[in-house]
């Protein structure tokens, strides 16, 4: 109902019972009227009957008041409708901007986690820290540059069962599996060097595919992506190996294949000559899985 429509309802309820008794009176005058009409005297006898037109005007005035009655409460339901129509619209929209705010809230909430853990990852990673010894002389890398340091420079023990060697010595990872395969990264000390390390980024991957907060995968892999972004080359190079080891196969690697936190990587720092196991493809470029 419009709003002109509304205005016409509260004139006619101001004015109706203005409008029905000026009827209801003319027609008493008028019959009043008529008793001064030049009648003959037996008209005029019948003068006291016309009294009974009281009568009339009373029940004339009961009825218009009902009549006036029905059709206020007819007017106030048709006002009430209008209001508890106005009312529903205006709690459609409430909710609908509850429901809004409410989306945003969760979107922050998970946002102030997410990066509040990402600034807790760098911390670890600025906490690194190795010495090795190089032609005679004595390095110390620190931050991203251990992973590079550990896999290329310094000395990793990798323990074995042959012979009365049970320990091997390797100038860095890439040597101990290219002797070894994959054995050579799981037997060897080094990993476990970065066992924090790999949990955190695998809390971190974990956190963003089962949080309820953000349900699509686009949005899912915007969020792994910038974790993708702060990895440095040879981390890359670490992550491929850790998933495929004991250490990372069961459930780091599923969510390296889901996410494409391989997309980055310099395949010729990998040890090509030596088979140790392979990633989907999906590792390697964005695919949206078949189920999201």
């Amino acid at each position: 109902m419009h709003l002109i429509d509304k205005r016409k309802l509260v004139w006619m309820r101001n004015h109706l019972l203005s409008i029905m008794l000026c009827i209801v009176l003319l027609l008493f005058f008028a019959n009043f009227c008529l008793i001064f009409l030049p009648y003959s005297k037996e008209a005029r006898g019948t003068f006291g009957d016309q009294f009974g037109a009281i009568n009339a005007l009373f029940s004339g005035l009961a009825f218009a008041g009902l009549i006036y009655t029905i059709i206020l409460q007819r007017n106030d339901l048709k006002l009430q409708r209008q209001d508890l129509e106005l009312t529903r619209k205006e709690m459609e929209e409430q909710t609908a901007e509850f429901e809004k705010q409410n989306e945003t809230l969760k979107i922050q909430r998970f946002e102030n986690t997410f990066f509040n853990m990402l600034s807790q990852f760098q911390e670890i990673v600025n906490s690194l820290s190795i010495r090795y010894v190089e032609y005679n002389q004595e390095h110390r890398a620190m931050g991203r540059d251990t992973f590079k340091a550990t896999f290329k420079n310094s000395i990793v023990n990798v323990e074995i069962s042959e012979g009365n060697r049970p320990i091997k010595s390797f100038r860095g990872m890439a040597n101990a599996i290219y002797a070894e395969g994959l054995a050579g990264y799981c037997k060897a000390d080094v990993p476990t060097y970065f066992d924090h390390y790999f949990r955190y980024l695998y809390r971190i991957l974990k956190f963003v595919h089962e949080t309820p907060l953000i349900t699509s995968f686009e949005d899912k892999y915007e969020y792994t992506s910038m974790l993708r972004a702060v990895l440095s080359r040879y981390e890359l190079v670490w992550l491929y190996y850790n998933g495929l080891s004991e250490y990372g196969n069961e459930r780091l690697k599923p969510l390296i294949d889901r996410y494409a936190m391989l997309k980055n990587l310099r395949e010729d720092l990998l040890i090509k000559e030596i088979d140790v196991g392979c990633y989907a493809d999906s590792a390697y470029v964005k695919t949206i899985p078949r189920q999201a």
